[in-house]
């Protein structure tokens, strides 16, 4: 027979054993355990112990739930996932189950305590598990779980490609599918600005869009009793009202966590500029030829005005889907090529204009545009210097030395955007079918004509200034 949630934390010879919850936690729990929702969401103030809470919903998901064992094959493993946005805070997840477990009389003779995992021979010969898995959503498919817990959900979006919110929601929904209505998905999570997986469920359930789902925020002084109206101006004073009100009130605040603030102040131009207007222009591209988009623009300084940037044409390449063989890649990367080539050549026409790209596919690169007559620089486009240039399209924009014109792709790309939690590096999530690759191309663009490299008078015969200061290199595996 199940024993519920709350029955069960209130039981020290069960999930008791180790806390005593606060009132407002409870009532946590308490809708955590509602039959007719599928799918939480929890957005909790820091230090609230959300993830303590968590903890307490998994042991008691793996242990305590009968029903559910019923509803798999007998010698099949049930599963709780535990994602979280990396893998040390997977295996503190794990570590806090492990401490639940342990001060458990009834419990803990029934689990193997692991740094990545727990698993449990429950005394009806069922077999669950509590397992930790780093934010990879090529690593997650294929096993039955009954309950999906995504810890700090929200700052998923600071991880690009396989480990992005996006990509593991997708991975990890389908897992729960065995278990039918009985199957649960917890995103839980202090929010992370108005962007992301965790913001967008969010907005579905408030508009009432997404079935069987519920929302619940909780500040955190709701949550802890003794925090009073003094600790919260002396935080608000410490780290400013938008942080407080996301970091401690669970509110969603635009801009927060965004790299680029409030894209409506910027004055975009309808158009995109054109090559008349422009002197040493910049064709920036950040190649891909599966997986992503072909991002490419094209910058250059405007005729009379020194040190003002233009943006002419963007553009954001689909290459298509994977081939296998290689004379069907090699097309695919052809006909890429080419349909970047018609974005260049207009420009290329009346001025001169130089590539300059990251170092995917650098040979392939090269020989193309220089068929073509057009010089091409190679940059190894490291994260401090991705960063760089970041920091310098983002002073352009603020500063009006960068005239850029409203391709919604583009604006879309720059308002995801993300600031690392922990410094101030750029988080490029998976948006779109790529990762923000316009933006990046015309960061790179900027950030090329910032150092002086498209200068016409540059040497072609050898590495340029670029090269040469951030040691850039060529490779590749298209010829």
């Amino acid at each position: 027979m199940s024993v519920p949630l709350l029955e069960a934390v209130r039981d020290p010879d069960l999930l008791g054993a180790t806390l005593t919850p606060w009132p407002r936690q409870l009532d946590l729990l308490r809708g955590l355990d509602d039959p007719s929702v599928r799918t939480h969401l929890l957005a909790v103030g820091r230090q609230s112990g959300k993830s303590t809470l968590a903890a307490l919903l998994a042991v008691h998901n793996a242990v305590l739930r009968p029903d559910l064992d019923a509803m798999i094959p007998r010698g099949r493993t049930r599963y709780v996932l535990v994602a979280s946005p990396s893998e040390d805070q997977s295996r503190e997840f794990v570590g806090l189950c492990a401490g639940i477990v342990e001060a458990s009389p009834l419990v803990a003779p029934l689990a193997e305590v692991k740094a990545d995992r727990i698993d449990f021979r429950l005394r009806s010969g069922a077999h669950t598990a509590i397992r930790a898995l780093a934010a990879n959503s090529r690593s997650v498919r294929g096993m039955s779980a009954s309950l999906v817990i995504l810890d700090e959900a929200a700052h998923l979006s600071d991880t690009a490609g396989p480990g992005s919110d996006e990509r593991m929601f997708t991975a990890l929904e389908p897992s729960l599918r065995v278990f039918g209505d009985a199957g649960r998905m917890v995103l839980i999570s202090t929010p992370h600005g108005e962007l992301g997986k965790f913001y967008e469920l969010a907005q579905a359930v408030e508009a009432g869009t997404l079935p069987g789902a519920r929302l619940t925020r909780a500040a955190t002084w709701e949550v802890v009793p003794d925090l009073d109206e003094a600790w919260r101006d002396r935080k608000r004073a410490e780290i400013g009202d938008d942080v407080f009100r996301q970091e401690y009130g669970a509110e969603s605040v635009a801009g927060a966590g965004q790299f680029f603030p409030d894209l409506s102040e910027i004055e975009f131009d309808e158009a995109p500029f054109r090559p008349e207007d422009m002197r040493d222009v910049v064709a920036a591209l950040d190649p891909a030829f599966h997986a992503d988009r072909f991002g490419v623009a094209l910058v250059g300084e405007a005729v009379g005005e020194p040190g003002v940037f233009l943006v002419g044409a963007v553009d954001a390449v689909d290459p298509g889907e994977r081939r296998r063989s290689w004379e069907a890649r090699r097309e695919r990367e052809d006909a890429t090529l080419e349909r970047v080539w018609s974005v260049i050549e207009p420009y290329h026409a009346v001025r001169k204009v130089k590539v300059v790209s990251d170092q995917h596919q650098a040979d392939g690169i090269r020989s193309y545009f220089g068929r073509r007559g057009l010089e091409v620089e190679i940059v190894n486009i490291t994260a401090p210097i991705q960063t760089a240039a970041f920091v310098s399209l983002r002073a352009r924009l603020l500063d009006g030395s960068l005239r850029c014109w409203k391709h919604p792709l583009l604006v879309e790309e720059l308002r995801r955007v993300r600031t690392a939690r922990a410094a101030e590096s750029v988080v490029l999530p998976r948006f779109a079918g790529g990762h923000c690759d316009v933006a990046s191309a015309l960061a790179l663009a900027c950030y090329a004509l910032r150092e002086g490299v498209s200068r016409p008078a540059a040497a072609v015969t050898g590495p340029s200034g670029i090269s040469q200061r951030y040691q850039r290199y060529s490779g590749s595996q298209f010829g």
